[in-house]
Order: structure tokens, then sequence, then C-alpha cells
């Protein structure tokens, strides 16, 4: 059987994100693929071999996505080393915010489930973070690097699920909230690493 005309990965993959940001990475199922491209969910079967396959595609659009923001920030920097953070912190949550089923493709990336490019995008995105935490960590070695990137990225992740989750919702600007969070972090690390 030959493919639907007009029906491609590229249309698939923009149906599946779309369903993703609006109800959430566990709607997106052949069936509401299917439903969202007007077609029989069989047709799918033509581009895609089921939804393990768009699960990965949405994580790797997801990383692809976090990835390029926060490397866009980060190059519009006019003093790179002192404002990296806060510009990766502010991308970050951004996407996260604008994408969330992108965003939540990119969660839990492991070996068993993911592609290696999706391991490699994975890891370009702790590179990036880890480049901006380096300058505030002269003398850190690698464990403590790695710490200090999984410091950042709950503080991110944190922030924004209570965003998506309806939460900050108190007359105090969210986005002060959130840089007063940065600002705290990274004086926190930077007193750590002289201990």
């Amino acid at each position: 059987m030959s493919p639907r005309v007009g029906l491609d990965d590229a249309r698939i993959m923009q149906a599946a994100a779309s369903i993703a940001n609006e109800t959430g990475l566990q709607s997106v199922t052949l069936a509401t693929l299917a439903k969202q491209l007007n077609v029989r969910p069989p047709s799918l079967y033509n581009h895609v071999n089921g939804l393990p396959e768009i699960r990965n595609k949405l994580t790797l659009l997801g990383l692809q996505g976090l990835q390029a923001v926060m490397h866009e920030a980060v190059s519009k920097q006019k003093q790179p080393e002192s404002g990296a953070i806060p510009a990766l912190a502010i991308a970050y949550a951004k996407y996260a915010i604008e994408h969330p089923g992108l965003y939540e493709a990119t969660i839990n990336i492991n070996a068993r489930e993911h592609s290696e490019e999706i391991q490699q995008k994975a890891a370009e995105l702790v590179d990036l973070v880890s480049n901006g935490l380096r300058p505030f960590l002269p003398s850190a070695d690698e464990a403590d690097l790695i710490h200090a990137v999984r410091g950042f990225r709950s503080l991110l992740h944190g922030y924004t699920s209570l965003i998506l989750s309806g939460g900050f919702n108190m007359a105090v600007d969210r986005d002060e909230s959130f840089l007063y969070m940065i600002r705290a972090y990274m004086a926190g690390i930077q007193r750590q690493s002289v201990l």
C-alpha cells in the first residue's frame, strides 16, 4: 500500500507535537494522531513503525528545540561568562512553558529506550550548561561540575513544573522569583567551590 498523499513524516510529527503540547505526552497515541490527521490508524504505519518511534522522534524534537533556544540565548550575551547561566535558565524555562509536551519528552533519557542520536543530543545539552557553569567553578572536577549541572536542572524543572501545574499565583512577580533563585544558586555553588 502506498503512503497517503499529503501525509509525510513532517506532518505526522507536527501533529504529534501539537497533541503533546496541548494535552500532554501521554495523549499521543496512534488513535489520537490518526484522528488529528483525519486518517485511519493503520495508515500511519506507512510512515512510522509505531508509537515508540513517534515518542522517540518527539524526544529528539524536544531536545533539538531546547538546545536551539539555549544556544541562541548564550550566543546573544555580551558578557558570556557572567550572563550565560541566567540566559540559559530563562531560555530553558520559556521553552518548557511554551512547549510542555515536547519538554516532557526530554525528561528521562536512557540508553535502553533511546537512540544514540537522542543520547548525543542530551549530552550536548549537558555540555552547554557545563560550559556556562565552568567559569563559576574554576577548580571543580568533572564530578563537581555534574553535581552543579544536576542542581541547576532540578531548579529549572521544579520551577517550570510548578508553573505548568498552575503554581505561583501570588502577586509577587514570578519571573523575579526565578531570577532570585538562579542568583542564589550561583552564589551557593561559588561558595561551595571554595570550601
